[in-house]
């Protein structure tokens, strides 16, 4: 389960679990764990999978959503792989489960896995001006502060600036702590790259944060109101008033 995180200003908070009853699980963890929005469910084709091997397997993708470059928080963290009890030859058996999910659940957007195929953005210079891109049927807002520009989408609670959008590279005085602190992490995890010729950070994919002001922040490193800097892609309409107008659509 993924949702936006509740305790820092960008990236998603998760929890991993395993049950014999999927639907009491998730009616009971949607009264529990609000955090969440999307579910993503893997399920075995036939009764191999003990409750030895599910736990093998929940531990070992915990430990794989602490290296997940866009999973913030882990809600769940204290299990670990002591199963001595498990012979080699099933081991072996359950990590090629979790490399075939690894090729699986990236198709379907679940944020523990990247694509097998994509570069890590660490081994790579920023070369050839990246232009972010508007892709999905979401309506998608632009910003631009300085020479950076930023693309973004509403999803799931979060709101997601594109892959290719840019960032001041400087910080002003007035960017507050938390939104250092968040714009390290990006770095550190290779999410915001530096652009030396142009004088910019690169974001290498999409990323969530909690509000429009919040990516607005980041980009343009200072206070910002999000939902009047934010403008529909293409418009001059703020984001505030599309807000307003798609309530009052709704409400009709």
């Amino acid at each position: 389960m993924t949702g936006p995180n509740s305790e820092e200003d960008f990236g998603l908070e998760g929890y991993i679990g395993e049950s014999d009853n999927l639907a009491a699980r998730l009616r009971s963890h949607a009264k529990k764990k609000a955090f969440w929005s999307r579910a993503y469910v893997a399920v075995s084709k036939d009764s191999w999978f003990s409750k030895s091997h599910i736990r093998f397997l929940e531990a070992r993708l915990i430990m794989q959503a602490k290296r997940a470059p866009l999973i913030t928080r882990i809600t769940n963290d204290k299990q670990d792989l002591s199963y001595d009890r498990l012979p080699d030859g099933e081991v072996a058996n359950l990590e090629d489960f979790v490399s075939f999910l690894a090729l699986i659940m990236p198709a379907i957007g679940c944020p523990l896995f990247s694509f097998p195929d994509s570069v890590h953005a660490g081994t790579r210079s920023v070369g050839q001006p990246t232009i972010p891109l508007a892709v999905g049927e979401e309506t998608h807002f632009e910003l631009a502060k300085g020479a950076a520009r930023g693309v973004a989408y509403l999803r799931d609670g979060a709101f997601w600036v594109c892959q290719g959008s840019t960032a001041r590279m400087e910080e002003y005085s007035s960017l507050r702590d938390g939104y250092r602190k968040a714009r390290r992490t990006l770095m550190e995890r290779d999410i915001l790259v530096r652009d030396e010729r142009r004088g910019l950070l690169v974001f290498t994919q999409d990323v969530p944060f909690n509000s429009p002001s919040d990516a607005a922040a980041v980009i343009g490193t200072t206070s910002l109101n999000g939902r009047k800097e934010w403008k529909v892609l293409g418009t001059g309409t703020t984001y505030a008033d599309w807000e307003e107008k798609a309530a009052t659509t709704d409400a009709t």
